[in-house]
C-alpha cells in the first residue's frame, strides 16, 4: 500500500496566493456609509464574503497545481492574471477609498475581460483546470452588471 506524502511546495503555494488575494480586503476597508449610501440592488454583504472567499481558493487551487507552467511557459496567461489581480484591488480602492464609481466600473470591465482571457489560455493546456476559473468569470460578470447599475444611478 502506497502512502501520500505532504505536498508542503504546494500548500506553501496555496497559501501564497490565498494571502496575496486577501490583501485589498484586509488593507483596504469597505466604506460602509458610503455603500449604504449608493441607489443600487441590494446584496446582503455576506453573499460577498463567501463568493469572493470561493474564488480566492479556486484561484489559489489553480497557482498551487500550475504554479510553474504558469511562470515559466504561459506568460500571456501569466499577465492576463496580474492585470486582473491589479483591477480588483483598484476597484476597491476607486470603490471605497476614492469614492470614483466610473473608475471602479472601468475596474469591473477589464477584471471580466481578463478573467475570460485567462480562462481561454487555461482550457487549452488544461481543461479540468479551466474549470475552477467558471465561477469568477460568472462573479465578474455579475459584479460588472452591478457596476453599472451603480454607476448610471448615482
Amino acid at each position: 500500500m502506497k502512502t501520500k506524502r505532504i505536498n508542503f511546495k504546494k500548500i506553501f503555494i496555496f497559501l501564497f496566493f490565498l494571502g496575496i488575494y486577501m490583501i485589498p480586503y484586509i488593507f483596504i476597508p469597505v466604506d460602509k456609509e458610503f455603500y449604504n449610501s449608493l441607489n443600487k440592488i441590494n446584496i446582503p454583504p455576506f453573499v460577498f464574503i463567501i463568493i469572493w472567499s470561493i474564488l480566492y481558493i479556486l484561484l489559489s487551487l489553480y497557482w498551487c497545481n500550475n504554479f510553474k507552467k504558469t511562470f515559466i511557459e504561459k506568460k500571456r496567461l501569466l499577465i492576463y492574471l496580474i492585470i486582473n489581480y491589479l483591477a480588483n484591488f483598484m476597484f476597491m480602492v476607486f470603490m471605497f477609498k476614492l469614492h470614483f464609481l466610473f473608475w471602479s466600473f472601468v475596474c469591473c470591465i477589464i477584471s471580466f475581460i481578463t478573467i475570460l482571457l485567462s480562462y481561454m489560455e487555461v482550457v487549452l493546456f488544461d481543461k479540468k483546470a479551466s474549470y475552477l476559473f467558471i465561477p469568477n468569470i460568472l462573479w465578474s460578470l455579475v459584479g460588472t452588471i452591478l457596476s453599472v447599475y451603480i454607476f448610471l444611478n448615482n
